[in-house]
C-alpha cells in the first residue's frame, strides 16, 4: 500500500516538474565490447553527476570501435528482437520526424512493427508513471529530452549503457544520448550590427539591451532553465550566479513559454536577439535566407535528447537495439536528416558543435542530476527566490 501511494505521488510530482516544458546497469551485451570500452583514455571524460561529458572530438580508432561494438551488438539483438516483433515508441517529437525514424529502422531490421505516441513531456511522464503504478507492459522505450530523466527518478527506466558510449558527447550510463538539444545565442542581423552583439550568456542580462531580448520564462523548466543550471554548474559562484538571474529580471521584458513562437518573433524583428534559441531552428532559417544568425563564439548549451527502456518493456531486446541503431552511423544520418541534432561527436552536420563552432570550442553541458530528475524543485530552490521574490 505504502508503495502504491509512493508511486502516485511521484506521478504527480513529475508531472507538475514538466508542466512547463509542454510548448517546448544492463553492462554491454558482449565481454569482447566491455574490454574495448574499457580501453578508452580516462583523461577524455570529465564525470559531472550522472552524466559523462567527453571534452574532444572521437579519433579514427573510437570510431572504428564504436562501428565494431555496434556490429556485435546489433546482430546479437536483432534475432531476439525479431522474435518480441514489436517496438512501442512514447515521444515529444514531431510526429513526421518519428515516422521518419520508426521507417529508416523497419527497413534496416525486417520483421519488427514500430509503432509510436506523441505527446508533451508532461503527458509522457504522467502515462508512463501510471502505466508503469498499474504493472503494466505497454511501452518499449521513451524518446525525448526532460521527460526520461523524470521517469528513471521513480524506478521507471531499466539502466541499459550503450556500447558506443566512447562516441557520444553526452553519455549516461544508465539510458542512451541519442541526440543533443543545443542551444545558440541567435539575433537577427537587421536589428543589431555584430560589433553591438553580447560576448557571453552573461553580457546578455547587461542593461544597454533592455527592450531588445526575447526571453525563455526561466521558471518553466524550458530551454534558459537548463542554461541556468548548466552556467551553475560551471561558475561554481552562487554571488556571480545569484547576480546574473537579478539582472535578467531587471531587463523587464515579456518572458515567453515556447521557444518555437520566441524565436519566429525574433525573425519577425520584434526582438533583436533571442535568449535562447535552438540550434537547428537557426540553421534552417539561415539556410532560407533569413536575416538570423547566431554568435559563434559564445558557448553553446547542450542537453541530453535520451532513448529510455521502460522497467516492465515487453521488447527489451528491440528497445536496445532501437537505441542502439539511433546511435549508430545510419541512426545518426537517419536523425539529421530530419533536423535534429546529433549525440555523436564524431558525426559531421551542419549542427554539430563543432561545425558550428569550430573544435575548439566547449560548450556549456548540463549534468545536474538534481535539474535533470526534478527541474521544479531545483529551480524553486535556486531561481525562484530571485527571480519572483
Amino acid at each position: 500500500m505504502q508503495r502504491t501511494s509512493g508511486i502516485t505521488m511521484a506521478v504527480t510530482l513529475a508531472a507538475s516538474c514538466l508542466i512547463g516544458t509542454a510548448l517546448a546497469a544492463e553492462k554491454a551485451p558482449t565481454k569482447e565490447a566491455a574490454k574495448e570500452a574499457a580501453k578508452a583514455p580516462a583523461a577524455a571524460v570529465k564525470k559531472s553527476g550522472g552524466q559523462q561529458v567527453k571534452s574532444e572530438t572521437s579519433s579514427a580508432p573510437a570510431t572504428a570501435k564504436a562501428a565494431k561494438a555496434f556490429a556485435q551488438v546489433s546482430a546479437e539483438l536483432y534475432p531476439k528482437a525479431k522474435q518480441e516483433g514489436n517496438l512501442v515508441v512514447y515521444s515529444v517529437w514531431d510526429v513526421e520526424h518519428l515516422r521518419v525514424i520508426t521507417e529508416a529502422f523497419m527497413k534496416r531490421y525486417p520483421g519488427i512493427k514500430a509503432t509510436f505516441w506523441q505527446g508533451r513531456n508532461p503527458e509522457i511522464v504522467t502515462r508512463a508513471l501510471t502505466e508503469f503504478q498499474g504493472g503494466q507492459a505497454s511501452f518499449d522505450i521513451v524518446l525525448s529530452d526532460n521527460a526520461p530523466a523524470v521517469i528513471r527518478a521513480a524506478g521507471a527506466i531499466m539502466d541499459y549503457n550503450t556500447v558506443q558510449r566512447d562516441v557520444l558527447y553526452l553519455h549516461d550510463p544508465n539510458m542512451a544520448t541519442v541526440s543533443l538539444q543545443i542551444q545558440a545565442l541567435a539575433y537577427n542581423t537587421k536589428k543589431i550590427k555584430p560589433a553591438d552583439l553580447p560576448k557571453s550568456w552573461e553580457e546578455v542580462a547587461s542593461p544597454k539591451y533592455k527592450g531588445m531580448i526575447a526571453l525563455d520564462d526561466p521558471m518553466r523548466a524550458g530551454p534558459l532553465s537548463s542554461m541556468l543550471s548548466g552556467l551553475k554548474t560551471q561558475w561554481k559562484d552562487d554571488a556571480r550566479f545569484n547576480n546574473f538571474i537579478r539582472n535578467l529580471k531587471a531587463l523587464g521584458v515579456p518572458v515567453h513559454k515556447s521557444t518555437s513562437a520566441m524565436f519566429r518573433l525574433v525573425i519577425a524583428g520584434e526582438y533583436a536577439i533571442c535568449m535562447p534559441a535552438l540550434l537547428h531552428d537557426v540553421m534552417e532559417e539561415m539556410h532560407k535566407g533569413t536575416p538570423v544568425g547566431y554568435v559563434k563564439t559564445v558557448p553553446p548549451v547542450v542537453f541530453p535528447r535520451q532513448a529510455a527502456i521502460y522497467a516492465k518493456a515487453p521488447n527489451p531486446n528491440t528497445a536496445k537495439l532501437f537505441a542502439e541503431w539511433l546511435i549508430s552511423d545510419e541512426g545518426q544520418k537517419t536523425t539529421d536528416s530530419i533536423g535534429r541534432e546529433t549525440s555523436r561527436n564524431d558525426f559531421k552536420s551542419k549542427t554539430s558543435i563543432e561545425s558550428a563552432y569550430g573544435k575548439s570550442m566547449k560548450p556549456v553541458p548540463v549534468t545536474d542530476q538534481q535539474f535533470l530528475e526534478d527541474p521544479k524543485t531545483w529551480l524553486d530552490k535556486f531561481v525562484k527566490p530571485i527571480w519572483e521574490g
